[in-house]
């Protein structure tokens, strides 16, 4: 709230406040942005004192005709007019300096706040992982390269990557290139690169398949072949299927294999079989007998000399495809087939039954019966002995089997649960490493999240097996998943080294300033969410920062750091008595810190990829997550609003209102709300939080909040942070615009005051839009003379206008509460904003 500068009332018409004299009175009404405090300007302090030269009292100046401008005396008056006019004008900006809710001054701020040991937040470095790529060793270089100069150098089969590794990002239009640092040094390999999850299943995955995948292409199959789907001699499952299409993929090298009736739904199979194998018949044969004439076709003098027992006017007496004796099964395959050998499978196959065997042995031989004569090749088969497979004419046999095989399935399922099985060795990775899941989810975006390993198993027919330490939150398919295994932290900044100068023991509070900026503070636990990366040494011993000397010892090693009006920063030392003073030397005081902070570090997805430093072996780098967490410094209208939040909440969380305070104080927070909700019969203190942006913060920012006020707050309360819900509303309007200015620059004034107005950053959590508002916001753009407000809606504009939009507070969901929503205007073109006729 600005200061109240009252005084009695008085008509401030020019010809009367000239008339009346300066200083002339001051009042302020309360809720003003800023503070009127000028006792008069320019002209009101020259036309003062012009019109004092004609006062009755001032006898001396009665000769004093002339009012020229350029006369002497009216010239000197205007120089003290001049004077006057400047000192009432810093006057004023002190006077609005001086409170907190009407200072700009950002230097004002920082000595308001440090009035209730408040400091304003100088932002935190944008934090990301970079993946990186090694150069893969070559093959062993062939004789005779041993010549000098000609041999290359040897790649390393795995490189050890330190902590402080560089690397800048490519900038798009309009930005500028950032610089990272790696924060922790990992063992990197080059078959770490990219591990790509195993994108198949064993078959099958579907209890009932209708097709299969084989290995390989150009086996000579075609739509109409029959395969055979069985298991080993000791099982009985197995069926058979005629296939209906055949699809190579020759850029996988398989082949699909397709048939109509599902794999379970007849008797037999049932899936799964033991050993499963997968068999192409290349013939299809007929039994001796099939071409046979018709029994009634024949003479009565045939059928009374043909041997048999009865027979009936249908078939030939003792047709029988297939004779059994004992545990024995004979066939007899017309015509000669020499592929056909003992020991593989073959199949009889009839409308009535069907049967697998296995040849146990073969003859080919001359035969005459049913009226006929020719070569058979008789089979003995070992498998079931059934009768029922009718006549000659009803039987087919599927024989001379050729395995092949089987592919495992595509699977373009989500990853789901925390074990991953990738292509390659990674059986070298220790629990606890650092690694990243990319590719898209099932609608086809960009998804890429850090994983924590828990376990590997050893690399089995080259293959991995990695349990995570939990599964992941954002899965990918399995068909892009890909394993980044070379993965370090990284944080926005770059490292520099300063020389701050030479300690003398004889001066008290000590101050030297740190050449460049801003300061890079990173991510961390703490009240602020943010640790400063500056690390300062006298005489190469390292001295440690506090927030104040006062509190110090005379002998702790300890040093402050100060804002300074032109936004630097100087490190002050004790004076001996409240934290020691450095010895005196000659350049003794040095400082490593690191440079680069605010938002310009939240570069997108794959921005990071020139290596500044590149030791051998490595071949290159990228950011397969976007940089997230980084924060401008504090500006003044955060700063207003948190300011007082100390003296409230004396760094601690009591009350509802403290919860919410105290993450408004966080760094990379810019609005927060909180409310009690029930969650299974207990009381929840729900805190919604958004960023400056009025987006979502960073899962990282929220984890480490929710820590810190569990640490702040009644560790017996239950707390939960969760981001806010971003809502959308739309407009429609007409204004009426002054018709001496030039229509489409009031139009483009108006569209850009409701956006501001209604942007997400001017937005509370939880806050409605009311149609009067709008209105009034629209109306107060200069040149406007009258608005009609046609829509105001969200969703569907049904109906067209409404009073009021309401945002929905943050409420309980399964299995979480879903935080308020944050009501503003739509980024997308306004419904219409046109000209009032």
């Amino acid at each position: 709230m600005g200061g109240r500068i009252m005084s009695s009332s008085a008509c401030t018409c020019a010809a009367c406040r000239a008339a009346a004299g300066t200083p002339q009175p001051v009042a302020n009404r309360p809720g003003l942005p800023s503070i009127a405090s000028r006792s008069g300007t320019h002209g009101d302090f020259l036309g003062a004192m012009v019109a004092s030269l004609s006062s009755a009292d001032r006898h001396a100046l009665q000769g004093l005709r002339t009012r020229d401008a350029d006369d002497p005396s009216i010239a000197l008056l205007d120089a003290f007019a001049v004077t006057c006019d400047i000192l009432t004008f810093y006057t004023e900006r002190l006077a609005n300096e001086a409170y907190l809710g009407t200072a700009i001054e950002r230097a004002s701020l920082q000595e308001l706040g440090a009035l209730v040991a408040y400091r304003l937040g100088r932002g935190a470095a944008a934090e990301t992982v970079l993946a990186f790529s090694l150069e893969r060793p070559p093959d062993p270089r062939p004789a005779g390269m041993d010549d000098p100069g000609v041999v290359p150098p040897a790649v390393p089969q795995h490189l050890d990557l330190s902590a402080g590794l560089r690397v800048m990002s490519v900038p798009g239009p309009g930005e500028h290139p950032q610089t990272f640092e790696t924060v922790e040094a990992i063992d990197a390999r080059p078959e770490w690169n990219a591990l790509p999850v195993v994108r198949t299943a064993p078959w099958p995955v579907d209890p009932t398949p209708t097709d299969a995948w084989i290995e390989g292409i150009g086996h000579a199959i075609a739509r109409g072949d029959v395969i055979l789907i069985t298991g080993g001699d000791t099982t009985t499952e197995w069926d058979i299927r005629t296939l209906t299409a055949v699809e190579p993929d020759a850029a996988a090298g398989r082949t699909r294999l397709e048939w109509a009736e599902p794999i379970g739904a007849a008797v037999p199979p049932f899936l799964p079989i033991a050993d499963l194998e997968l068999h192409v018949f290349r013939k299809r044969l007929a039994v001796f007998g099939h071409n046979a004439p018709l029994w009634r076709t024949m003479s009565d003098d045939y059928q009374n000399a043909y041997e048999a027992d009865s027979a009936d006017d249908a078939e030939w007496p003792d047709f029988d495809a297939v004779s059994v004796s004992g545990s024995t099964t004979t066939v007899a395959v017309d015509g000669g087939h020499g592929d056909i050998v003992s020991g593989r499978w073959l199949v009889l196959d009839s409308a009535a039954t069907n049967g697998r065997y296995r040849v146990t042995a073969r003859r080919e031989e001359s035969h005459a019966e049913f009226g006929i004569s020719g070569t058979v090749t008789r089979l003995t088969l070992s498998g079931p002995t059934s009768t029922a497979f009718g006549t000659p004419r009803q039987v087919k046999v599927l024989a001379v089997p050729e395995r092949l095989d089987l592919a495992e399935v595509p699977d373009d399922s989500l990853l789901t649960g925390s074990t991953l099985v990738v292509d390659g060795d990674a059986s070298g990775m220790a629990p606890g490493r650092t690694i990243v899941l990319a590719g898209t989810d099932a609608a086809g975006a960009p998804v890429a999240e850090t994983i924590v390993v828990d376990s590997v198993t050893a690399a089995i027919g080259g293959r991995t097996t990695i349990e995570l330490v939990t599964a992941p939150e954002h899965p990918p398919t399995r068909a892009t998943a890909i394993v980044f295994g070379n993965v370090a932290r990284a944080t926005h900044g770059e490292t520099v080294s300063q020389l701050l100068g030479s300690g003398d023991a004889r001066v008290p509070f000590p101050a030297f300033r740190l050449a460049q900026g801003p300061l890079a503070f990173v991510p961390a636990e703490g009240p602020r969410g943010v640790a400063s990366t500056l690390e300062v040494r006298v005489d190469d011993v390292r001295w440690t920062e506090v927030p104040t000397t006062a509190i110090a010892g005379p002998h702790d090693r300890v040093y402050a750091t100060r804002d300074e009006p032109d936004g630097g920063l100087a490190v002050v030392f004790g004076d001996g008595t409240h934290g020691a003073r450095p010895s005196s030397g000659s350049n003794n005081v040095r400082a490593r810190y690191r440079v680069g902070v605010g938002a310009a570090g939240n570069v997108a997805r794959d921005a990071l990829s020139q290596a500044i430093d590149r030791p051998l072996g490595l071949k290159g780098v990228t950011n397969p997550t976007p940089a997230t967490g980084g924060d401008d410094p504090e500006d003044g209208g955060h700063a207003r609003r948190a300011i007082p939040i100390p003296v409230r909440t004396l760094g601690r969380a009591v009350s509802l209102r403290d919860y919410a305070d105290f993450a408004l104080a966080y760094t990379g927070i810019g609005t927060a709300d909180a409310v009690v909700l029930p969650v299974r019969g207990e009381p929840v203190i729900v805190v919604t939080v958004a960023d400056d942006l009025g987006d979502a913060p960073p899962q990282s920012t929220v984890d480490r909040l929710v820590g810190e006020l569990r640490r702040q707050g009644d560790p017996r309360v239950r707390v939960d942070v969760v981001p806010c819900r971003t809502a959308r509303f739309r407009l429609a309007l007409k204004v009426a615009t002054d018709p001496d200015r030039e229509r489409e620059r009031v139009l483009a004034d108006v569209e850009a005051a409701l956006r501001a107005a209604y942007a997400a950053p001017a937005r509370t959590l939880g806050g409605a839009v009311y149609a009067s508002e709008v209105v009034a916001t629209a109306a107060s753009v200069v040149g406007v003379v009258g608005v009609d407000l046609d829509r105001l809606y969200r969703g569907v504009p049904f109906p067209p206008r409404r009073e009021r939009l309401v945002a929905a507070p943050a409420t309980m969901a399964t299995p979480a509460a879903l935080g308020a929503e944050l009501l503003s205007l739509s980024p997308d073109p306004l419904d219409w904003l046109q000209e009032l006729t």
